[in-house]
């Protein structure tokens, strides 16, 4: 959704949707270039509201980079060695290609924190938007996301209000394996996950909580959590 062409569509300028969310008009001409990793939940539903839009399609906006940021990059890849130009240009495809497969969890040595539900799912697109920082002074190997679980359904392993680390990857490793996944309507969820004839099952430790069953359709697994192997 390009947010710029959906204002001009409904005929409104920078400073009244401005006046509608709360923020400047310099504020929307940045969402409208791109810049939305800093949206909090209440700007982007006032956001979506001012433009009668779903808050999905400002999180999912596929925006344009704007022409200096692309000619900065050529300018400055154009200065390196070869051997140094062809390091930039494949840091760019793995970036691209993880923006493909996973278009809202950033990727950096700091981690990005988030909640993720071990219980019933939740929402997982907006709890996106409530990004936070965190260094790590020990990160694990193949550490990519940091998350906060915030139910108790996989305790005692994964207590709420603890942090576990995500390595990203489509497919998990072995049956059993805990998992954050992505339930189609639903959210996000954090669980142990089972294939079963064309079937997702996903389960809880806490015994107090069913299990759930989906069509492997609806399941979009974001990562392995990484369990800390005791010596």
């Amino acid at each position: 959704m390009n947010l710029k062409e959906r204002r001009q569509e409904l005929g409104l300028t920078l400073e009244e949707i401005g006046n509608v969310v709360g923020v400047g008009k310099s504020t929307v001409r940045k969402w409208e270039t791109g810049f939305i990793e800093n949206m909090g939940r209440d700007k982007i539903v006032a956001l979506s509201n001012a433009l009668k839009i779903s808050p999905l399609d400002i999180l999912y906006s596929t925006e344009e980079i704007s022409e200096s940021v692309v000619s900065e990059i050529a300018k400055t890849s154009a200065k390196l060695v070869l051997q140094r130009q062809h390091t930039v240009l494949n840091f760019a495809k793995k970036q691209l290609s993880d923006q493909k497969m996973i278009p809202t969890l950033p990727k950096s040595h700091i981690l990005s924190g988030r909640s993720t539900a071990a219980g019933a799912p939740i929402d997982g697109d907006y709890e996106d938007a409530q990004q936070e920082i965190i260094v790590r002074n020990e990160v694990p190997r193949g550490a990519d996301e940091v998350v906060t679980i915030a139910g108790d359904s996989m305790e005692p392993l994964l207590k709420q209000g603890s942090q576990a680390f995500v390595h990203y990857q489509p497919t998990p490793d072995t049956d059993g394996q805990i998992v954050i996944v992505s339930i189609k309507g639903d959210g996000v969820t954090c669980k142990r996950i089972y294939r079963e004839d064309g079937k997702i099952r996903l389960t809880s430790i806490n015994e107090k909580y069913e299990d759930m069953v989906f069509p492997a359709e609806d399941i979009r697994i974001i990562g392995k959590v990484i369990i800390s192997q005791k010596k």
